[in-house]
């Protein structure tokens, strides 16, 4: 009659049946049940897109903004970038000057302004293997930098036609209403405002196109009014066509 059979042991131990420590070949018994190892819980591929690299100057002056805003709002995540959030947001205005320069005209100013978004870019890329490179690092806590996501397996999403704005009518004071076409896919749109040669600002983002009210304007005040789309996985269609009204 065999003896009941012991579990559990570590290498190096006793063995129980000599009383003497474990040897090379020796048959390895527990003191209890092994439990199975749990699986290790694999987070899903991912990749920081480059897209950015062929937007328009505008729309990448936009995302240098954005991107240098978050990484130094979630500094805790991105403790270790291989150069300052300083040293981008230099860049970034460089690059936002150049675009007003260059406007005027002028082979070298337009090349300088070329200079400074190469520069610009360069910079973008080397954040982006910072984060795609980060240990353990989930797609969530990535975009928490700012750039783009594109979770492995997922289909790329649709480009996003550019909505139309088909009419625009005074609210009220401080306010217009917009009349818009959406667009297949979009789960949103963004608007922004444009005084003059200034820059475009932030005017508010829409679930629908109803009721699409834009409020906080100034009375006596034309503006250019533009609108984009916004889809999932931080996709956006380009501007619209500016629409100019003055806000009553």
């Amino acid at each position: 009659m065999s003896d009941e059979p012991k579990y559990g042991a570590t290498w190096n131990g006793i063995n129980p049946l000599t009383g003497q420590p474990y040897k090379w070949g020796d048959p390895v018994y527990y003191d209890m049940p092994v439990a199975p190892s749990p699986e290790m819980e694999v987070n899903m591929l991912f990749h920081v897109s480059l897209a950015f690299a062929t937007m328009k100057d505008n729309d990448l002056d936009d995302k240098a903004t954005h991107v240098a805003t978050m990484m130094a709002a979630n500094a805790t995540i991105f403790s270790s970038p291989p150069f300052p959030v300083a040293n981008l947001t230099t860049a970034q205005g460089n690059f936002h000057t150049a675009i007003a320069v260059a406007a005027d005209g002028g082979k070298p100013l337009t090349a300088d302004k070329k200079n400074k978004r190469a520069i610009l870019i360069g910079l973008l890329r080397q954040y982006a293997h910072y984060v795609e490179g980060i240990q353990n690092i989930t797609p969530t806590n990535a975009a928490l930098s700012g750039f783009d996501i594109i979770v492995a397996g997922k289909h790329p999403a649709i480009a996003l036609m550019i909505p139309v704005i088909l009419n625009i009518t005074n609210e009220g004071p401080g306010k217009l209403r917009i009349k818009l076409q959406g667009v297949k896919g979009a789960s949103g749109f963004e608007y922004q405002v444009t005084v003059g040669t200034g820059k475009p600002a932030y005017a508010g983002r829409f679930s629908s196109t109803r009721d699409n009210v834009l409020t906080g304007l100034i009375s006596g005040t034309t503006y250019a009014v533009q609108v984009r789309a916004q889809g999932g996985n931080n996709q956006v269609s380009d501007w619209s066509l500016p629409i100019t009204i003055m806000c009553s």
